[in-house]
């Protein structure tokens, strides 16, 4: 259970078809009766070691008493379903972060979708 940082939703589709980016919200609430510095970090767990991470370009900032904020981030879909790992931490007055909740996501691997960006006749002939 959060004591501080709690990780209220992962918005993410249920699928994607690999090498499509896919992108993430991760929802943190502050539980505390004051401001304080809220993180998020995530991994994605499908088999390999070490687990890669999920890139925040922002992952943290100050957050109000019972303010729930987002954090958008993104990863690349590899060639198999995927478990979002996503993780809260809050800073302390001791200088370093303390972990404080994780929630779960998967994203099924979907199938390509072909697109035609442009298609035309550019002549016809009648035989």
């Amino acid at each position: 259970m959060a004591l501080y940082a709690d990780i209220v939703e992962i918005v993410a589709p249920s699928e994607a078809a690999e090498g499509e980016v896919v992108n993430i919200t991760v929802k943190i609430k502050n539980l505390y009766s004051a401001t304080i510095g809220i993180m998020v970090g995530g991994a994605l767990e499908y088999g390999v070691s070490p687990w890669p991470g999920i890139n925040f370009p922002y992952n943290s900032e100050n957050v109000g008493p019972g303010v729930t904020t987002s954090f958008q981030g993104s990863f690349t879909m590899p060639n198999k379903a995927v478990k979002i790992h996503a993780y809260s931490y809050w800073y302390g007055a001791d200088g370093y972060w303390h972990f404080d909740d994780e929630e779960v996501k998967n994203v099924n691997l979907g199938a390509v979708t072909p697109q035609f960006a442009n298609f035309a006749v550019s002549s016809l002939q009648k035989d």
